[in-house]
């Protein structure tokens, strides 16, 4: 990949599989695409996992040496990255537990404030590990998530061909992760029974593989700066002291919809150190025509449509729109509802698709006030919010 190419990705403020299609990585250098890679965008270091994972699939785990190593420290970063889809992944592609480097990161998979993460976490060692990580599917069995409590038992049914007669549809019948609902007391108890079972047949594999876990990564952010419905603008960079939640939605997401009554509670839990902000996705062109010139009568139409819908929804926190998706592209949010957390400097700590729960997004807001590593590998990379962008 010639130097001007790689200016040209350094400097741009998305990435993606198309991007690599075209120049393949058989182009770049690992020098260059580490460059890529320690930009700390997602964007950039998604693109750059899937491409990797590809060609090592295709090469059947044979690949140059030196790229190998490159993509290895990628696998370990991704794991425990910000952005769930990378961590998605990563896990997917795992291989070693058990190595020096990577078993504190599985550790902090399983640890993870976000209840999504530990089942995706017990879902990899179901498919890939084996009894030799006891250590770390027994304390799931007290998870305070019930799901996950149940998803650890399914590990060690599959392992051992024990079955405790617990089943997730049994135990908790219509569970909604968007929906706080108080589990019946006799559900509670036959997952503690459970648990209670295995820790007595396997009570040697309780206090294995008991490490450090990895501390939280987080990434730099470039400013964020858009309008709100009366087009007055709103600067993250204004925002810093308070953790901000930005929450990507449209008018025409049925699941967008739903989860507005959670993130109104939150809000109004938070009404001091936290600022939800709703981005609004709609164009005034049509899903498929975001990148079009807006004239000034399109948008003050879309502007009335959606603050409509905000009102019929009685969203409670402000609405801002991305008309031409310049925000949406930067964090992957072709999906939705898609959800980025910055802290309290304006750093990148959670990117996922989907809901979550009241208390789930208490715990994710507590994560984020954890000291964390800065920047890919623990090296700081530009500045994040309010430093202007991010090179």
């Amino acid at each position: 990949m010639h130097t001007r190419a790689v200016h040209e990705a350094l400097s741009a403020d998305t990435l993606d599989e198309s991007d690599l299609t075209e120049t393949s990585l058989k182009d770049l250098s690992p020098a260059e695409a580490q460059r890529l890679w320690e930009t700390g965008r997602l964007g950039h270091r998604r693109a750059l996992l899937l491409d990797w994972i590809s060609r090592r699939n295709r090469a059947g785990n044979i690949m140059d040496g030196t790229w190998d190593r490159v993509g290895s420290r990628w696998l370990l970063e991704a794991a425990v990255d910000p952005d769930l889809e990378l961590r998605t992944r990563a896990l997917g592609a795992w291989s070693d537990f058990n190595s020096p480097a990577s078993a504190p990161v599985f550790q902090s998979v399983l640890e993870d404030a976000d209840p999504e993460v530990r089942r995706l976490g017990l879902q990899t060692l179901r498919l890939r590990g084996g009894t030799n990580q006891l250590g770390w599917v027994l304390p799931r069995l007290e998870d305070s998530d019930p799901t996950v409590a149940l998803a650890a038992d399914a590990v060690l049914r599959q392992w051992t061909g024990i079955d405790s007669g617990l089943r997730l549809s049994r135990v908790l019948p219509g569970t909604d992760s968007l929906l706080a609902q108080a589990i019946p007391e006799s559900d509670r108890s036959a997952i503690q029974r459970a648990s209670t079972e295995w820790r007595a047949r396997f009570p040697t594999g309780i206090s294995a593989n008991a490490l450090s876990p990895e501390p939280p990564h987080r990434l730099p952010s470039a400013d964020i700066v858009l309008e709100d419905l009366q087009g007055r603008p709103v600067r993250c960079s204004d925002l810093k002291g308070k953790r901000v939640l930005l929450n990507f939605w449209a008018t025409w997401c049925p699941a967008c919809l739903t989860e507005f009554p959670v993130l109104n509670a939150l809000q109004q839990r938070h009404p001091e150190d936290l600022v939800i902000l709703g981005v609004c996705q709609d164009s005034p062109n049509g899903t498929e025509a975001a990148n079009a010139p807006l004239d000034p009568t399109a948008l003050r139409d879309l502007r009335k449509k959606v603050g409509t819908v905000a009102a019929r929804h009685r969203i409670r926190f402000p609405v801002l729109l991305d008309a031409e998706r310049r925000i949406g592209r930067r964090f992957n949010g072709g999906e939705l509802p898609t959800q980025v957390l910055l802290d309290r400097d304006g750093w990148v700590r959670r990117r996922f698709v989907g809901g979550r729960s009241l208390e789930t997004w208490e715990a994710l807001l507590r994560d984020a006030d954890r000291p964390a590593i800065s920047g890919p590998g623990g090296r700081e990379t530009g500045k994040a919010v309010g430093g202007g962008p991010v090179r």
